[in-house]
């Protein structure tokens, strides 16, 4: 889902809040245009100039049922899901606009007295300003977090912790502030109104401390929704951090990194009973944790798609941004996960809005790399038009240079177009290079074009012990196999022995070793016949575990489902 979607259904969930607190559980076209002038007033008032007194006073009067223009719902709900850009939000504003104007007027002076009458009269309601329309997506403000850190929400805390809804808004306007002052040292002005506006509250004393125990206390508490609110307010304060360093006149990994130590910060606080990620993060780290290992991969990911997502924002804002660029290396030995985090990163980058596909088209050198002069050139454009708008995954990579590979020529060539297309396409492609970590390096270093596009180079280690023993047995799990306590010691020893030999495959040789005990096992229990047992013949044994093959890993392009290769 994009920025923009997100906001979009953020919006809607804020429509909610308004018909709710007029008394309706029915969301209407009317309670929508409301949320759009309560996300972005100043905004929405200039568009809309001399509308405000009738939308107040139809929307008091409706009572959350009254005004819903016939057949607009379903158009509305799905300009929502089609939001893509900032000017669609008042592009929707406007037919809004047009569908209730009539009925704006008739309901709100209705019940008018003479003289409020009159003045709406004179007033009557103006044609949206068309050249703000047009322009409105250049100076547009997207304040997510207000959306979220509101007075709706103060009252839902007040009444989880039974406290005084004044200092529920103080303790939330703190925590702001507090932290502002972790991302960046201090409070934007622009910050600091957009805090009083949400909440209706100025800060109090304690607005430079250290991010308060505030969420926790919320979570602690024995209500039903007490998880659900807590993770809220957790939301709205990593939003305020993204947004604090969003409106600054430039961002910083520093910056970034220290977002996702308020997000860690805020986890620990709630003791894991819910979580503060956004929903892609959320969803990434679900799907990663079913792999081994790998804490400091998806730590640098996370990271890099933090940073990209924070740009983004910024860029939306009209902001100086750095370059865009999402493309990455995986160094490692065979087996460690490369392919599969590819996969992985291709959804989160979609997910977050930053890529339209999360296809994964993978290759190597024979994919990219021609026979005669100009043939080269046609495949790799050929590669990248069949990855535009996800991500192109090169293992090997290294091959392309010639002094890695044995095939000679043309891999300078492929590289040439590469490191083109990958600036023609920044926006819409992201290419991952895959391969050893020494000359994948070296690789790299030799092209500047190609270093400089590449920000950053994750390194996969390669598994323990006990992590490769932990792979092994979710593989035989899948195969509905049985690992008696023996094969594993012996799995163990000739992993031991594997570790040391050149080019070990990790998750590729648990993968062969465990193929190879599955035939022993066949072949031992072949001449017992139909007097096996359905235990006996998915059972490995110790003696199974007797390898006479070689155990380097098999070539393998793409990701079979069954490890972390």
């Amino acid at each position: 889902m994009s920025e923009l979607s997100r906001i979009a259904l953020t919006l809607s969930d804020y429509a909610t809040s308004v018909a709710k607190n007029f008394w309706g559980e029915k969301v209407t076209a009317l309670h929508l245009f409301a949320a759009i002038r309560r996300w972005d007033k100043d905004q929405f008032d200039k568009i809309f100039a001399g509308i405000e007194k009738s939308l107040e006073g139809a929307l008091a009067r409706s009572k959350g049922d009254s005004i819903k223009p016939s057949g607009l719902d379903e158009p509305v709900k799905q300009a929502l899901i089609d939001v893509k850009r900032e000017g669609d939000v008042w592009d929707l504003a406007k037919r809004l606009h047009e569908s209730l104007a009539g009925e704006l007027e008739d309901k709100s002076s209705s019940e008018l007295s003479p003289t409020q009458a009159q003045t709406l009269e004179s007033e009557d309601l103006i044609e949206p300003n068309k050249e703000e329309l047009d322009t409105s997506h250049q100076r547009f403000q997207s304040k997510s977090f207000a959306l979220l850190l509101n007075s709706e929400l103060a009252n839902q805390v007040a009444t989880i912790l039974g406290s005084e809804i004044v200092s529920v808004k103080n303790s939330l306007a703190n925590d702001a502030y507090s932290v502002a002052h972790k991302v960046l040292g201090h409070v934007p002005e622009e910050l600091s109104m957009a805090i009083k506006e949400s909440l209706d509250h100025s800060i109090g004393d304690n607005g430079k401390n250290e991010l308060s125990q505030f969420v926790k206390v919320i979570a602690s508490t024995d209500h039903d929704s007490a998880s659900r609110i807590a993770t809220k307010v957790a939301l709205a304060l990593v939003d305020v951090g993204e947004y604090s360093a969003a409106i600054d006149a430039s961002v910083t990994k520093d910056e970034t990194d220290r977002i996702d130590s308020i997000r860690l910060e805020l986890r620990n606080q709630l003791a894991e009973k819910v979580d503060v990620a956004s929903d892609a993060i959320l969803e990434f780290e679900r799907k990663f944790s079913h792999l081994v290992g790998m804490d400091s991969v998806k730590s640098d990911l996370r990271k890099r798609v933090d940073f990209l997502m924070v740009n983004k924002r910024r860029e939306a804002r009209g902001r100086k941004t750095d370059n865009q660029r999402m493309h990455m290396a995986f160094v490692g030995n065979p087996g460690t996960g490369k392919t599969t985090v590819a996969r992985l990163y291709a959804e989160l980058l979609q997910s977050s809005g930053l890529l339209p596909s999360n296809q994964v088209v993978e290759t190597d050198r024979s994919g990219l790399v021609g026979e005669y002069v100009g043939h080269t050139e046609k495949k790799t454009k050929n590669v990248v038009s069949r990855a535009n708008g996800g991500v192109l995954f090169i293992d090997e990579a290294y091959a392309l240079n010639d002094r890695y590979s044995s095939s000679k020529g043309f891999g300078e060539e492929a590289v040439d177009v590469l490191v083109k297309e990958m600036e023609d396409r920044r926006d819409s492609l992201v290419i991952v290079f895959a391969g050893y970590k020494a000359p994948m390096l070296d690789f790299i270093g030799l092209n500047p074009g190609l270093r400089s596009r590449i920000p950053s180079i994750i390194e996969f280690p390669d598994y323990s012990e006990d992590e490769l023993v932990e792979i092994a047995h979710r593989i035989s799990k899948s195969r509905d196999l049985l690992l008696e306590g023996l094969a594993v010691d012996r799995m163990r020893e000739v992993l031991r022995l594997e570790k040391e030999k050149d080019g070990f495959g990790n998750a590729r040789t648990v993968e062969n070793m465990l193929d190879q005990a599955q035939r022993n096992a066949t072949l031992r229990m072949s001449h017992l016949g139909n007097l096996a047992t359905e235990l006996e013949s998915r059972t490995i044994r110790a003696e199974d575990v007797d390898f006479k093959e070689e155990l380097m890993p098999k070539k393998q392009i793409g990701f079979t489902g069954r490890s972390n290769s």
